[in-house]
C-alpha cells in the first residue's frame, strides 16, 4: 500500500510538471483598453493617428485591445460635457486631447465630475494657460506634450523675417477674447517683431463670419500673413490660403502639416510626431503610473519646412542661403 501510495505521489509531481500551465491570457479574457479622444477639429486629427500609431508599437492594437472613441468637435466646445459623461459611462481608461481650449474645457469638466487621466497635445503654453502649475510635476490627472508654440514664435518670426527681408506689414488673425492667447502675443510677440522691423495688423476672428469679413475688406497694404496659435486659424486655414493667393502674400505657417495645402515655410514640429510621442506617456499610465507624476514633455522633432512650390506660384524668391537651412525643401 506504501509502495502504490508513493507510486501515485511521484506520478503527480511528474504531471505537474510536465503538463503546460495555462498563462495569463489563456485564464482571462483579454482587457481592452478605452481611449477617449477629443479634437478642436478634423485639421488637428494627425495627433490621434501618431497616438495610435505608437500606442500600436508598444503592443496596444485598436480592434485587439485597445478601442479609440474619437470626437471631432467640429470647433463648438460645448459638446463637451456631454461628451465627458459618454467616455464616463463607456469607463473610459484615458483620454487625448487636442488642442488648449479643449484641454482647458475637459479639465473643468472632470473638476466636477470623477476624474479621468488626460494626455493633452497641441497645447501653447501649459502653465500659462492655466492648465498645469509645474511642467516638472503636474500633479492631479493631467499630463502631456506641450507644442510649445509660444516659446517658438520669436525663432518662427526671425525665419519669416531671414527669408523676406523686404516686407514690413504682416497680419495676424486670432480671437482676442482668448486671454490664454492674448497675453503671450501681446508679450512676446509684439516686442519681437518691433526688433525685426515689422508692423503687426492684427485681426480679431471668432466665426466665419468674421473671417469672410476680413477676405472682403482686406488691407492692400500687408505684405504677409503669420499664424499664431489659435487653433481656430488651423480650422480656418483654407480662407488663409485663398488670402494669400488673392494677393500674392506668403504665409508662415503654425504647423508644417500644413504646408501641403499652402504657405511658403513652418518651423514646428508635426501634429502626428506630438501625437506619437504621447503615446509613451499613455502607455505608462494604462500600466499604473500616476498621470501627475509625468513631467510635461516638449516636443522632440522641430523642423524648417520650405514650400519653393509656393512661393514659386506666388512670384516670391527665396534666397540659397536661406534655403539651405531649411530642413526639409518641397519643390
Amino acid at each position: 500500500m506504501k509502495t502504490l501510495s508513493a507510486f501515485l505521489f511521484i506520478m503527480t509531481i511528474l504531471l505537474t510538471t510536465l503538463l503546460p500551465t495555462p498563462s495569463v491570457a489563456e485564464k482571462t479574457a483579454p482587457t481592452v483598453v478605452t481611449i477617449g479622444v477629443i479634437s478642436y477639429s478634423t485639421q488637428f486629427l494627425d495627433a490621434q493617428q501618431g497616438l495610435t500609431d505608437g500606442l500600436n508599437q508598444l503592443g496596444l492594437i485598436e480592434s485587439k485591445n485597445v478601442r479609440y472613441l474619437v470626437y471631432d468637435l467640429k470647433k463648438d466646445i460645448s459638446q463637451i460635457p456631454a461628451i465627458i459623461k459618454t467616455l464616463q459611462n463607456e469607463k473610459c481608461d484615458l483620454i487625448l486631447t487636442i488642442t488648449t481650449p479643449v484641454t482647458i474645457a475637459v479639465k473643468k469638466e472632470l473638476q466636477q465630475t470623477h476624474p479621468i487621466p488626460v494626455i493633452f497635445t497641441m497645447v501653447a503654453d501649459p502653465v500659462g494657460s492655466g492648465i498645469v502649475a509645474n511642467l516638472q510635476k503636474p500633479g492631479g490627472h493631467i499630463t502631456g506634450v506641450s507644442y510649445n508654440a509660444f516659446a517658438m514664435m520669436p525663432k518662427r518670426l526671425e525665419l519669416f523675417r531671414n527669408a523676406l527681408p523686404e516686407i514690413k506689414q504682416i497680419a495676424i488673425f486670432y480671437q482676442h477674447s482668448a486671454t490664454w492667447l492674448d497675453k503671450p502675443i501681446q508679450k512676446i510677440l509684439y516686442p519681437t517683431a518691433t526688433s525685426l522691423n515689422f508692423e503687426i495688423s492684427n485681426y480679431d476672428i471668432h466665426s466665419e463670419k468674421d473671417m469672410a469679413a476680413v477676405l472682403k475688406n482686406f488691407d492692400p497694404d500687408i505684405q504677409g500673413i503669420f499664424m499664431v496659435p489659435d487653433p481656430l486659424s488651423i480650422a480656418y486655414f483654407g480662407d488663409l490660403v485663398n488670402l494669400s493667393r488673392q494677393y500674392n502674400l506668403p504665409i508662415m505657417n503654425l504647423d508644417n502639416i500644413l504646408i501641403s495645402k499652402g504657405g511658403i515655410m513652418g518651423y514646428s514640429p508635426s501634429f502626428y510626431s506630438i501625437g506619437k510621442q504621447a503615446a509613451t506617456l499613455a502607455n505608462k499610465i494604462l500600466n499604473g503610473t500616476p498621470t501627475g507624476n509625468l513631467a510635461i514633455q516638449n516636443p522632440d522633432n522641430v523642423q524648417l519646412v520650405v514650400s519653393l512650390a509656393e512661393a514659386n506660384r506666388l512670384g516670391i524668391k527665396l534666397d540659397e542661403s536661406f534655403l539651405a537651412h531649411a530642413d526639409k525643401i518641397i519643390r
